[in-house]
């Protein structure tokens, strides 16, 4: 299967660039950034504490009309040493991008997973609540970058795709309590021992409406008998409906790992056959019933997720704690689209019968192009 994706790349990036025009238009450089600052006080707790959860900046290059660079280096936690509580220093993205048309390109590097709302569009700005819903935390593994290459484009007007060959998972870092985010590579001397195939189509048909479905297939065990097949298949879709004030979303998605009692045979991590999970969010911008000539926001927004990191297992009994719901009810405020100030509580729930934890959360997040 590697021999045949690599090959079908090769064909594809050939076709790509015997299509692209000639040279032209002067180069030119771009920054940007966002960053994010988070006060989190959970319940029964005097003092929360602060945090400048991210710093980014982009650094993109359009070499002519057709051809660019685009990068993402971000610092969490503002420091990174050898304390325990340090940040982490990293590259998000790092990509070559060949666009000869608007129906077919090419980018080839440390690329975004395209899989869900967030992953690829994690701005602070973009989404509600001080922080990112868990969904996209321990469903999910945002933010989730892969080293590879492949097609993107918009072959018909309100419809866009991308398809990619990317390194994939490592079983080593699979669990029960956070699924795949300990497993990914991130670009770091990535094994292609096993290699993926993930892809994203989102279709636009109407104003206002947006449908996406996303999904990611590649085996984990780097050709290690003894972990079996270990095949990760997740498939998500998504949906995003704006009409007048009111702006609504929501995601599904669910996972399979093959051979999963096997890899807990190794590792002995929990890891589950099955893991799946959802949410719903809709959030109301009052702003124009109290200030009608306003060009701000002031959004009113609720969140409700369910999802289980070991909803299937084999061997042995899943742990409740992994079973969760999570409800998020806060405040947006936007002076200018691209700065929010957030305010949200939320209530931490799981099937264990035990009472929910409740936490308060404020922030203020920025992006810039």
């Amino acid at each position: 299967m590697k021999r045949s994706i690599l090959t079908f790349s090769t064909l594809l990036f050939a076709a790509v660039i015997a299509a692209g025009p000639a040279y032209g238009q002067e180069s030119s450089t771009s920054i940007g950034g966002y960053g994010e600052l988070h006060y989190n006080e959970p319940e029964g707790h005097t003092k929360g504490v602060l945090d400048f959860h991210r710093f980014v900046l982009y650094v993109n290059h359009q070499f002519n009309d057709w051809v660019s660079f685009t990068s993402e280096l971000e610092v969490e936690h503002t420091f990174v040493g050898p304390e325990e509580n340090s940040g982490e220093l990293s590259l998000e993205q790092a990509y070559i991008e060949l666009r000869p048309s608007d129906a077919i390109g090419v980018r080839a590097g440390i690329l975004l997973v395209p899989v869900s709302l967030i992953n690829e569009y994690h701005e602070p700005p973009t989404f509600h609540g001080v922080e990112r819903p868990n969904y996209h935390r321990n469903l999910i593994p945002t933010t989730w970058r892969e080293a590879g290459a492949g097609i993107f484009g918009s072959p018909v007007h309100n419809l866009n795709y991308q398809l990619y060959v990317m390194s994939s998972l490592a079983a080593e870092g699979l669990s029960g309590s956070s699924g795949l985010r300990g497993a990914r590579q991130k670009g770091i001397l990535s094994s292609t021992a096993d290699m993926a195939l993930t892809g994203r189509v989102e279709y636009l048909p109407i104003l206002g409406l947006s449908i996406g479905g996303s999904f990611f297939t590649g085996a984990t065990t780097g050709g290690n008998a003894s972990l079996g097949d270990g095949t990760v298949t997740l498939l998500s879709g998504d949906v995003q409906y704006g009409i007048g004030n009111l702006a609504l979303r929501g995601e599904a998605a669910t996972i399979s790992i093959s051979d999963a009692d096997k890899i807990n045979a190794a590792y002995d991590k929990g890891v589950a056959d099955n893991l799946n999970g959802w949410y719903l969010e809709a959030a109301y911008n009052i702003l124009p019933h109290i200030a009608q000539s306003s060009a701000q926001q002031l959004f009113l927004f609720g969140r409700y997720e369910k999802y289980n990191t070991q909803a299937d297992v084999t061997g042995f009994s899943p742990n409740d704690a992994y079973d969760r719901t999570e409800i998020t009810a806060g405040i947006t405020y936007k002076p200018v689209p691209d700065v929010a100030f957030k305010i949200d509580y939320q209530l931490f729930d799981d099937a264990r019968d035990a009472d929910p934890k409740g936490q308060f959360n404020a922030g203020i997040g920025y992006a810039f192009f």
